[in-house]
């Protein structure tokens, strides 16, 4: 198990550069995924740390000790592809055991059939197979051992990558989004083993992913990911209820966050849509900012709000509902998340009218960056105003 520091990361592809300095510091044993749309240099940055790649400037360290210039056999890290790269030839057992062969057996121990001939062969073929089954029994494969992947489903094939990778012990596991080519049923069910299976082994896990459930559900950080640099690393409730930037909060959430328009007074106070509400800002923004509000934290209301609108989609997913409602002044439809009772209520063609907490709003300045210096404006103080 090691640490992995990340320093001022650089990488460029011809005339494009896709890494742009990009730091991250990793715990020993800690889980961390990089999430971000496809494009935004995540993968590069993996196959950096693996030694796939070779990067402009900057610098790995694994353990504290720097990995510049060292081959990706040298780094004693474990990558798990999207593509589950298994020999079709090896049975599952042999393909779990490559590794671990290619490490310790010398070319003439490995010849198919001379090397078990040669000295202390057996016996490291015998330690190996310890190991194989030990490494199947965690991932509860070993009824598998003798079949071919052609014999397997995608999601025993995965846990056979998994497997391969496992035996090895290495410093970290790096994942590449291993979980892209199943179905979302077997998705749920794999996402919760490589959970487990990251508890019990306790050792560091880099996980490359663009479906952010999968980032939420299992990781003790995110790093979001966009144009070459990461734009906020913190634990899953942190990036969904605090962000740092308006990129942040528009790609993690499902559904989407509603962000509005919003008008700075020239007194700090902020206005959605000519309507001014109890919050001001006081580090001298002025003109144009935006409101994030999740749709969970909209309610409907019969009192005075801006948010009037009529209900034009809904989703029923049993347990909660998804309305679209589509509000004059607003170029796009405000979303809201609510329970099962209130279906009756949001029917199609219903008007209706949303009010939210102030403390759960986020605002944003004219760039996206997060608006966090804000006071309350009470009536009082208004009307002296």
């Amino acid at each position: 198990m090691a640490e992995l520091s990340i320093k001022n990361v650089t990488k460029r592809f011809g005339e494009t550069e896709v890494l742009k300095g990009v730091s991250l510091d990793i715990a020993d044993g800690e889980f961390v995924s990089l999430v971000g749309p496809s494009g935004c240099g995540k993968s590069t940055l993996l196959r950096i740390i693996a030694g796939l790649e070779e990067q402009n400037s900057g610098d790995i360290r694994i353990g504290g000790t720097s990995v510049a210039g060292q081959r990706a056999a040298d780094r004693n890290l474990s990558m798990v592809f999207q593509s589950y790269a298994l020999y079709p030839h090896l049975s599952v057992g042999e393909n779990i055991a490559v590794p671990l062969r290619m490490r310790r057996m010398s070319g003439l121990q490995r010849l198919p059939l001379l090397g078990g001939l040669m000295p202390g062969a057996r016996a490291m073929a015998r330690a190996i197979g310890h190991d194989v089954h030990r490494a199947a029994e965690m991932l509860e494969i070993r009824h598998l051992l003798d079949r071919k992947p052609g014999q397997l489903s995608g999601g025993q094939r995965q846990r056979v990558a998994l497997g391969r990778a496992l035996v090895r012990e290495p410093a970290a596991f790096l994942l590449d989004e291993p979980l892209s080519n199943l179905d979302a049923k077997l998705r749920v069910q794999t996402r919760a083993e490589i959970a487990q299976l990251h508890r019990r082994l306790e050792t560091t896990f880099v996980y490359v992913t663009h479906d952010q459930v999968e980032a939420m559900t299992m990781s003790d950080r995110i790093a979001v990911m966009m144009g070459g640099r990461i734009l906020q690393c913190a634990a899953p409730d942190v990036i969904y209820e605090d962000p740092d930037r308006i990129e942040v909060a528009e790609f993690i959430g499902s559904p989407k966050i509603n962000i509005l328009p919003l008008e700075v007074g020239d007194d700090g106070r902020l206005s959605l849509l000519d309507h001014a509400l109890n919050l001001a800002v006081i580090d001298g923004t002025r003109g144009v900012a935006s409101l994030g509000l999740r749709p969970e934290t909209l309610r409907l209301t019969r009192g005075k709000s801006p948010l009037r609108g009529r209900v034009v989609h809904s989703e029923n997913l049993g347990a909660e509902i998804f309305v679209q409602i589509e509000v004059a002044g607003l170029a796009e439809r405000v979303t809201l998340r609510a329970g099962p009772e209130k279906r009756n209520t949001l029917a199609l063609g219903t008007s209706v009218a949303l009010d939210f907490d102030i403390d759960k709003a986020l605002v944003f300045d004219a760039d996206g960056a997060r608006l966090r210096k804000l006071r309350h404006v009470t009536r009082a103080t208004a009307e002296v105003a």
